[in-house]
């Protein structure tokens, strides 16, 4: 009988679309608080093991978040530091932007290209990238030329500020190249947030507790 596989996962964030939904949740959906990373890990892993586990007899993930600008744009009181704490503890790998847009925030495309660089190496079978963003519409293709498949975890919402409506939504190359896709505004909706020490996708903030990140 074959030796059934370790299926491995590695789990990619884009940091620029995660800072506009936490924006979201906080400000403008009645949740008021942001997402959960250790519970945001978990269901991502959940989620994997079910589209890809198949006979697998077991599942190792590795997590990288991508922040969207330079590390020397930082400063310590911004509440970046507790952030970045958070990260870490629920295992996550933080990257930075070699370069920056000055004046504004974009997508780190590094990730794109850390991806490929693991995946030629055969480093997992199976990405996960939680994006919005036209930028990393080739991440799919590329990653198929190595033999792995891939899930993309984006969000659509619109939400009323200074006179008019922000409409934002996963770009549709990004969605028709993946593998699967999963419109987490619709698993958000289904899981509302859970009491602090509790493992949710959301987690309720204390009173008078202000978010940041």
């Amino acid at each position: 009988m074959p030796t059934k596989k370790v299926l491995r996962i590695a789990f990619f964030i884009d940091g620029f679309t995660l800072k506009k939904v936490n924006e979201y949740y906080r400000q403008f959906h009645p949740y008021h608080t942001r997402l959960n990373f250790r519970g945001l890990k978990s269901w991502t892993r959940r989620e994997a093991v079910k589209l890809f586990a198949q006979e697998r007899s077991g599942v190792v993930m590795e997590c990288h978040y991508y922040h969207p600008y330079r590390k020397s744009k930082y400063r310590r009181g911004n509440g970046i530091v507790g952030f970045e704490r958070e990260l870490r503890h629920v295992g996550f790998n933080i990257h930075y932007a070699e370069t920056a847009t000055l004046g504004r925030h974009t997508p780190n495309i590094g990730l794109m290209d850390d991806a490929m660089m693991f995946a030629s190496y055969g480093h997992f079978d199976v990405a996960v990238l939680l994006s919005t963003q036209a930028q990393y519409s080739p991440f799919p293709e590329m990653l198929r030329c190595c033999g792995v498949r891939t899930l993309v975890l984006g969000w659509n919402f619109a939400y009323p500020k200074d006179d008019r409506w922000i409409c934002w939504k996963t770009d549709e190359g990004l969605r028709e190249k993946c593998d699967y896709y999963v419109a987490m505004e619709q698993v958000a909706n289904a899981h509302p947030p859970v009491d602090p020490g509790e493992v949710g996708l959301f987690e309720k903030a204390p009173t008078g507790f202000r978010q940041t990140a």
